[in-house]
């Protein structure tokens, strides 16, 4: 499995490098991270839909710190088991 963070200026002052901390700690704690790749990307879209993650490709927009754990567990957390 691929996660991808934007990174790109918009995504960046909405808190993107805090998702990707909080992202690489809920894998480690679930023991994902030697299944899952997670990676920075340079601006994937709208911008200002907030902060833009992909899984595999589907592309998730509206995550927050707010929201980063529930996404990770409805998104990442559900398709890391069936790795």
């Amino acid at each position: 499995m691929e996660i991808k963070v934007c990174m790109g200026s918009a995504c960046h002052i909405k808190g993107s490098p805090n998702i990707a901390k909080k992202l690489q700690v809920l894998l480690k704690e679930k023991g994902l991270d030697g299944k899952v790749s997670l990676k920075g990307s340079f601006c994937m879209g709208p911008c200002n839909k907030g902060v833009v993650v992909s899984v595999d490709g589907k592309v998730f927009y509206h995550i927050s710190e707010d929201n980063v754990e529930e996404f990770f567990f409805k998104e990442i957390l559900k398709r890391g088991e069936e790795v």
